[in-house]
């Protein structure tokens, strides 16, 4: 029986959205926070951000493929400004900020549509809620899920950030299920992606797994993932309750 119900963040909880106006946005935002901490760089705006992005850049397709997610600090020291002659420690005073910043202005982020009443009606029905992201920011998924008045619905979550690994890196699973105290098959992942939220909880043993199409779907699903299929795939996020719901009941009912 399913007890659990854990989510993907970008993508899956939120509609989120990015183009050319996203990247100038985080280019001037880079530069302020610098500003506003003191920190001088050799550059102006445009000069800066043709150095930066391509080692920010650098450092996602690195974790991408060993699934290792590092700090903040480590991040923005060791590659956005790696060969930038900065005050290092004001630097690393100043990465969480603008982690938290590249994830919420690289993106336009929204709580999707239906997603509330999604989560109440899991918690009515007495199921665990819970998180697992990937994100360079230690802080922007409990901030967010806050401003969009659902982080009380949460029981738990579980970041690359805080926990080095990146989805579909099996420890990240597991590291959410030691937290729910619970068995994998007794729990339940909704993602976007079939590389990252797919195979993920597949490897680990979950129960059921969903899947939404998102922006990033077709952005992140580049190789073949043949063998591995989600369970269901919804194009209303309210589904995943509705299709629980019935489940539960027909459990209950035999």
């Amino acid at each position: 029986m399913i007890k659990a119900v854990m989510f993907d963040m970008g993508g899956t909880l939120e509609d989120l959205f990015s183009d050319e106006s996203n990247l100038q946005r985080t280019s001037h935002e880079l530069y302020r926070i610098l500003g506003e901490h003191g920190i001088d760089v050799p550059y102006g705006e445009a000069e800066l951000w043709d150095k930066v992005y391509p080692e920010i850049l650098r450092y996602k397709a690195e974790s991408e493929r060993t699934l290792m997610e590092l700090k903040p600090e480590q991040i923005w020291a060791d590659y956005g400004f790696k060969d930038i002659p900065v005050d290092r420690e004001k630097l690393l005073d100043a990465s969480e900020e603008i982690a938290h910043m590249w994830e919420v202005t690289y993106f336009n982020r929204n709580l999707r549509k239906n997603a509330d009443k999604m989560l109440a009606g899991l918690k009515e029905l007495g199921l665990y809620v819970a998180a697992v992201s990937n994100t360079a920011s230690v802080f922007q998924v409990f901030s967010s899920l806050q401003e969009y008045g659902v982080r009380q619905y949460f029981d738990d979550i579980t970041l690359s950030s805080i926990v080095g690994y990146r989805k579909p890196h099996p420890k990240i699973f597991q590291i959410a299920l030691s937290q729910a105290q619970l068995r994998p098959e007794e729990c339940a992942f909704v993602g976007d992606t079939v590389s990252r939220d797919v195979i993920g909880p597949r490897k680990v043993g979950f129960g059921k797994v969903f899947k939404i199409v998102s922006f990033l779907t077709p952005l992140k699903d580049l190789g073949n993932y043949d063998g591995y299929a989600p369970d269901y795939e919804v194009q209303d996020i309210y589904d995943v309750y509705t299709i629980l719901k019935r489940e539960l009941a027909g459990e209950k009912a035999n």
